[in-house]
């Protein structure tokens, strides 16, 4: 252990709290040999798994083996926020720290890539800003006046112009990936020893050029194995994939976010809020976008059991007798609304869903669709359904139609709470910064997946449901041109889920700025804990707040 006059200072002898001595996976090492195999390599690995250790790592290997020799490590998030960049500045130095301590004194040294001079004794501080700012050098001296070099680059199409191996961290990231490969290829190319890792995990749009790049064959299937799995990618890249399936395999556990626990990947994943992220990565799969964001067979089933517990569609009014459709003393009810807009010259039908939490489940007991040039109608409805049903809250769609929704906010003051949406801001979570519009649409999607919600069996539901398409890691609602509809019911009905998660049994109103900003929604849910962003709803006789499920 170092003593406490040297523990804050990094002397690339040791490392706070660490072994010297990296402790190297299954897949790290199968890394190592195909390094030296392949000119063009792919590392596509599960989140966590030490990416960026392996590389510190590679990188003393090939200045070790080859004299003079240049070696770029690239990284994403020197283009993202400083505490990310701290983050990994911290890892980095640990690799280095370790790696160093393995040699003999003198042979490594770190430098001041501005200055040309080697540097000692520095605290984390000065090692995380020469990192930051693109002045890292680590050396491997040869001899007194020969060395070999890894130096820390952000990775933009003008900084990676020198020549030598080239190590690019997290490219399913980079927005521009496509213009950074057109600059460095062409440096590879020039010298038959200078070698590309590539190292990602699939990037959450398809369009994105890595995409095609890393992608395996369509159908290919991946065993389980603690060392990974090689595959040529569709454009012919060798790539080793390590999934969390075979990072499990090698005793690399994954934990709960929640209780810290330590749980399977199949549990992991049933946890999951997004599970298309899970899937990404942990799961390494390359998911294409585009397709129907709800299952047929999965949308088919809810609407089977809607029948039964007596779900209902209407067209332009409420149905005679609706008020039958529930019995208040079963559980809270939520309601969701999605104000028609225009597309075009077609007008999209206004959307309208009652969900009732009961038993730990939802029922969506009646979804409303209508079209009407009186924006009157649509809010006598909803006043009615409030004052006879007392909701927990409403959950209105304020996107584009932000003065009737705040008009209803204050017609309906001191009845229920009324939830204001905009679907183009964006709340934190899991790290990511989220659009509402994917936030909520996930909340259905899951409650349709895990059989959590009936609805109504009409085809009209299932056609309009089937119009949300998954693309580009987000939501987009395709348009039906002979009916103008636009996703509307499954809007309404996820607002309705929102309703119940988010609203508070008692009716409150805050004033609403009329303008860029609709209402405070996104700063209460950006605060939140990230245990209350979750789909399955707690028991009707626990906290209004809901937790994850265990």
């Amino acid at each position: 252990m170092p003593s406490p006059a040297t523990a804050n200072r990094f002397d690339g002898r040791s490392v706070i709290g660490q072994s010297p001595v990296i402790q190297m996976r299954s897949g790290q090492r199968r890394l190592f040999q195909l390094v030296e195999q392949y000119r063009l390599l792919g590392f596509i690995a599960r989140r966590q798994y030490g990416k960026t250790t392996t590389c510190a790592n590679i990188a003393l290997m090939k200045m070790m083996k080859h004299r003079d020799h240049t070696v770029i490590f690239g990284s994403a998030k020197l283009n993202l926020s400083r505490e990310i960049v701290r983050k990994e500045a911290a890892v980095f130095e640990k690799a280095i720290s370790a790696a160093m301590a393995r040699l003999e004194e003198g042979k490594v040294q770190l430098a001041d890539d501005k200055t040309g001079r080697s540097v000692s004794g520095l605290t984390h501080d000065d090692f995380a800003d020469l990192f930051e700012h693109s002045r890292l050098e680590f050396r491997y001296y040869h001899t007194r006046s020969s060395y070999s070099r890894t130096k820390v680059v952000a990775l933009r199409p003008d900084t990676v112009g020198e020549t030598g191996d080239l190590m690019c961290d997290e490219v399913g990231r980079i927005g521009n990936w496509k213009d950074v490969w057109e600059a460095v290829e062409p440096i590879v190319a020039s010298n038959p020893q200078f070698r590309i890792l590539l190292l990602t995990t699939p990037p959450p749009d398809d369009a994105h050029y890595s995409f095609e790049q890393l992608a395996p064959p369509p159908g290919m299937q991946f065993p389980v194995s603690p060392s990974g799995n090689v595959y040529e990618s569709v454009k012919g890249v060798t790539c080793l994939r390590v999934d969390a399936w075979d990072a499990y395999a090698d005793g690399v556990a994954l934990y709960d976010t929640k209780t810290a626990q330590p749980v399977t990947p199949e549990e992991s994943r049933r946890r999951a809020f997004d599970k298309d992220a899970w899937d990404r990565n942990y799961g390494c799969l390359f998911i294409t976008g585009g397709s129907a964001a709800v299952g047929l067979i999965k949308l088919m089933e809810a609407m089977e059991r809607g029948e039964r517990a007596g779900c209902v569609y209407a067209e332009d009014d409420l149905p005679t007798g609706w008020e039958r459709l529930f019995d208040l003393s079963q559980g809270p009810i939520g309601i969701g609304g999605d104000p028609a807009t225009t597309e075009g010259e077609k007008s999209n039908p206004f959307g309208i869903a009652v969900t009732q939490r009961i038993d730990g489940r939802y029922a969506a007991k009646l979804i409303l669709s209508f079209k009407s040039k009186d924006p009157k109608k649509p809010k006598a409805i909803l006043y009615e359904l409030c004052t006879k049903l007392k909701p927990k809250a409403v959950a209105i769609d304020a996107t584009s139609e932000v003065y009737w929704a705040t008009e209803v906010r204050e017609m309906l003051e001191g009845i229920c709470q009324v939830i204001l949406l905009k679907s183009s801001e964006r709340l934190d979570f899991m790290g990511e910064r989220v659009l509402y519009k994917t936030y909520l649409g996930q909340l259905l999607v899951n409650a349709i997946d895990e059989g959590q919600i009936d609805l109504p069996n009409d085809f009209n539901v299932k056609d309009d449901f089937r119009l949300v398409k998954k693309m580009k890691g987000g939501f987009d609602n395709t348009l039906d041109a002979a009916t103008g509809r636009h996703g509307d019911l499954f809007d309404g009905t996820k607002n309705s889920l929102h309703a119940l998660i988010e609203g508070t049994e008692e009716a409150k109103a805050d004033a609403v700025q009329i303008g860029a900003r609709v209402a405070s929604i996104s700063e209460r849910a950006a605060s939140a804990a990230p245990s209350r962003l979750t789909m399955l709803p707690p028991p009707d006789d626990g906290p209004s707040t809901p937790t994850l499920n265990s």
